[in-house]
């Protein structure tokens, strides 16, 4: 059914991403029975903003793909090489400034969001400068498709957030002291991906002339205005995806964004697991849209059936035993309207369609996505402002926003992709 490789590189991953998930889990399993709702509100919503945070992580991410990609699939060590000095020679100034911005504005949104200290935004901040220095190592593993390596650097990281996180929570049981567990994960992360990439790429220098990766690769491409374009594209994802819990804590109560964070958490599993899907294809997706192409429908058709059968089955868990899932992973002070738990595995699934497709768009440099994603954006902070006297009425919302936002972004890319290699072969022959 599946060709090799692809079989293969989404077994690693998706089986990386769901030891990293449990452990993320056994995080949240002890934090949550440590600290009070309203306090596990504000773990949550400081989460949230550390995602948000790390929005130029994010662009960085895709921007750093959208390259090592294409040098893997020419093998290609030494461009590889100096295109991470130059990356990171950048990226290292950018990223102190972000994090002195952020220092400076912590006081502003721990008053803005009702926080009980600013402490969680400092170590946050700082978690931010190592994070976004990890991200150029991550998708260099990623681009040269080095899965294993990539998700042991995921397990490691959040294994030491779950350690740290426990023992700072019973040391301290607070949302300030719990989220120097944060920063130590950031470190250990940093550390990790940055000595494998050195190991396994960037520091293989072939016996050869030095490489101008510019002109050799990317002779038609403006640099400046495609590190602009992926920005703007990864800022209005990275809302879409963690804003919900924010949009929560804003326009209801501490413990109705309490019970919501827990309920979306367990929801999110489903798109973690399906972005474990998304995130084998990218580096291919990317490699074949900078030709001029796009992967050939038995993969896209593959990706969706792994995507659907995650879903089915955590759908079926929460819609038969919600109070069991529940319970065993935030305690019985979370038995609370527990029937619509299957709603939020829906609402993810959507999400993680919504992300996929967006990816693909991405791959093919199609940023008209932009529009939508924002579209989408305007959906969810509209529809939470008005409806949220219930966490049905909210889940419902952000269901209806990111369903629409899917069925538009499909419809962009059912309309402009490129061909792939075999239709680009098959019209030749035709033509000819």
């Amino acid at each position: 059914m599946f060709k090799s490789k692809f079989l293969k590189n989404n077994i690693i991953y998706m089986t990386g991403t769901l030891l990293s998930g449990l452990l993320g889990y056994a995080f949240h399993f002890v934090v949550s029975r440590q600290i009070s709702v309203a306090q596990y509100g504000e773990l949550q919503s400081l989460l949230s903003v550390m995602l948000i945070f790390g929005v130029f992580n994010a662009a960085l991410s895709y921007f750093t793909i959208k390259h090592t990609s294409v040098f893997a699939a020419h093998q290609d060590f030494e461009a590889n090489r100096e295109f991470t000095s130059y990356l990171t020679a950048r990226v290292s100034k950018i990223t102190l400034a972000i994090l002195l911005a952020l220092l400076a504005i912590s006081p502003l949104l721990a008053s803005l969001l009702h926080f009980s200290s600013m402490v969680g935004f400092v170590a946050v901040s700082l978690a931010t400068f190592f994070s976004t220095m990890t991200v150029i190592y991550l998708e260099i593993l990623r681009g040269w498709q080095k899965f294993f390596l990539l998700s042991l650097a995921g397990i490691a990281t959040v294994f030491v957030k779950f350690a740290s996180g426990a023992i700072l929570a019973f040391i301290s049981p607070s949302t300030a002291t719990v989220s120097f567990s944060l920063l130590l994960a950031a470190f250990a992360g940093w550390y990790l991906a940055k000595y494998w990439s050195q190991q396994k790429i960037t520091g293989k220098i072939l016996p050869q002339s030095r490489t101008d990766w510019k002109n050799k690769y990317f002779s038609e491409t403006n640099i400046r205005k495609s590190a602009t374009q992926i920005f703007f594209f990864s800022l209005v994802l990275v809302l879409v995806t963690n804003l919900d819990v924010i949009l929560v804590k804003y326009f209801s109560s501490a413990d109705t964004a309490g019970y919501f964070g827990a309920f979306a958490l367990l929801g999110k599993i489903v798109l973690w697991l399906n972005l474990s899907v998304a995130g084998v294809l990218l580096p291919t997706a990317c490699a074949d849209g900078h030709t001029g192409k796009r992967p050939d429908k038995m993969t896209l058709r593959n990706s969706y059936t792994l995507m659907a059968l995650i879903t089915l089955g955590l759908l079926a868990a929460y819609y038969f035993f919600p109070d069991f899932v529940i319970n065993l992973f935030f305690g019985n002070k979370y038995i609370f309207d527990t029937q619509i738990l299957w709603q939020f595995g829906l609402m993810s699934f959507f999400l993680s369609l919504l992300t996929f497709e967006a990816n693909l768009s991405f791959a093919v440099r199609d940023f008209r996505v932009i529009y939508f994603l924002t579209a989408t954006l305007f959906l969810m902070i509209a529809g939470v402002a008005k409806f949220h006297a219930s966490l049905a009425q909210i889940v419902l919302v952000f269901s209806g926003a990111f369903a629409i936002g899917y069925a538009l972004i499909l419809m962009l890319n059912l309309s402009s992709l490129p061909l792939s290699k075999g239709e680009l072969e098959r019209d030749f022959r035709s033509k000819s």
